[in-house]
């Protein structure tokens, strides 16, 4: 009876647990981050958020303009700026260190060289 009990049990356990999960955050717009500057925010909250969701710029000109229309402090806007190139070299720190030395440490399959 306990085995019975055990075998329903652990896969009904197994699927709630997987259903408790939280979705990410959704990053932060532009738009976002204007109405926080309007609404008095601290620079240092604003930062915080955008951390916080793991967002990543690629400003353009016209949208450094508008972010500086709009009141926005340097400091934000040179964080946001600061966010691709970090997320770039983030990205290839992922990619080397599953490539390192002529040996592949990633997942296992076979490279073309090996051919």
């Amino acid at each position: 009876m306990k085995r019975y009990l055990l075998t329903g049990l652990f896969p009904l356990l197994i699927l709630i647990m997987g259903c408790a999960t939280t979705p990410p955050p959704s990053p932060v717009s532009l738009m976002d981050v204007i109405s926080m500057t309007k609404a008095g925010m601290p620079d240092a909250d604003i930062i915080q958020r955008i951390e916080a969701t793991h967002t990543v710029y690629r400003l353009g000109a016209a949208d450094i303009i508008l972010l500086k229309d709009q009141g926005v402090s340097e400091r934000v806007i040179n964080y946001m700026l600061e966010t691709y190139p970090r997320a770039a070299v983030e990205e290839q720190r992922r990619r080397d260190y599953h490539f390192y030395s002529g040996y592949y440490y990633g997942p296992w399959h076979y490279h073309p060289w090996w051919y």
